[in-house]
């Protein structure tokens, strides 16, 4: 998924790269694919909105359709005079972009952690919900395409990884070509019983560099047996 990021710092503060280095890791582990990066040397107490460079910002992800902004914490999006008007901020600002932190904010107040906790939750399944929803208008635009449009399996993405090419691109055909190479390279670890299947994919990815770039390039792919075994049930 596309993200920015919004790195701020005041006047007395030099942690720029210390931010970038959290939110760069935060973002790898997220699945984020930061596309640009927007630096701003401002106070904190100065409202967001009335930042020329999150300004900017705003407008490049309305511009490329882009819902995701990725911050250090709550304390680089706004020192208010009171947290619960940063939380009022980020959740008018929630129909335009999803703002999420690589860091838990440090609130004293039980009243305005628990609110903090309500409003977390409630961006999570905001998010969940635009994903389904981009989820399911790139399904009916596939579909449409005449292309593969059900949830990738394992083969999905190996042929992927095989043909370089983008799951949603994949042909039938070319699932039915993947399918015979990715047969004889799990046979050869399926069918020896000095390894264990249930182990499958973490031994693929040891010893068979296609597996190796295919968990690299996509993290949440299936690792499970039953996975596999559906595959070589009726090889």
């Amino acid at each position: 998924m596309d993200a920015v990021t919004y790195i701020r710092v005041s006047t007395d503060e030099q942690n720029l790269q210390g931010q970038l280095q959290v939110i760069e890791q935060y973002a790898k582990e997220r699945g984020y694919n930061i596309v640009k990066v927007f630096e701003e040397n401002i106070s904190g107490s100065v409202s967001p909105l009335e930042r020329p460079i999150f300004r900017e910002m705003l407008n490049f992800c309305k511009k490329n359709n882009i819902r995701t902004v990725v911050m250090y914490d709550l304390t680089r999006f706004y020192r208010a005079k009171s947290p619960l008007e940063a939380l009022n901020l980020l959740k008018d600002l929630s129909k335009d972009v999803f703002i999420d932190f690589a860091r838990e904010p440090q609130i004293d107040d039980p009243f305005l952690k628990e609110l903090w906790d309500f409003i977390k939750s409630w961006f999570a399944s905001y998010e969940r919900a635009q994903i389904s929803m981009r989820t399911k208008y790139g399904i009916m635009r596939v579909k449409n395409e005449g292309r593969l449009y059900h949830r990738p399996s394992i083969l999905h993405y190996f042929a992927s990884i095989l043909f370089n090419k983008d799951v949603s691109e994949l042909t039938k055909e070319d699932l039915e070509r993947a399918k015979t190479q990715f047969v004889a390279i799990v046979s050869k670890y399926w069918y020896d019983k000095r390894f264990k299947k249930h182990q499958i994919a973490s031994i693929l990815r040891d010893y068979e560099t296609i597996f190796k770039k295919l968990y690299e390039k996509y993290p949440h792919a299936p690792t499970s047996y039953q996975v596999f075994w559906k595959i070589m049930k009726v090889k």
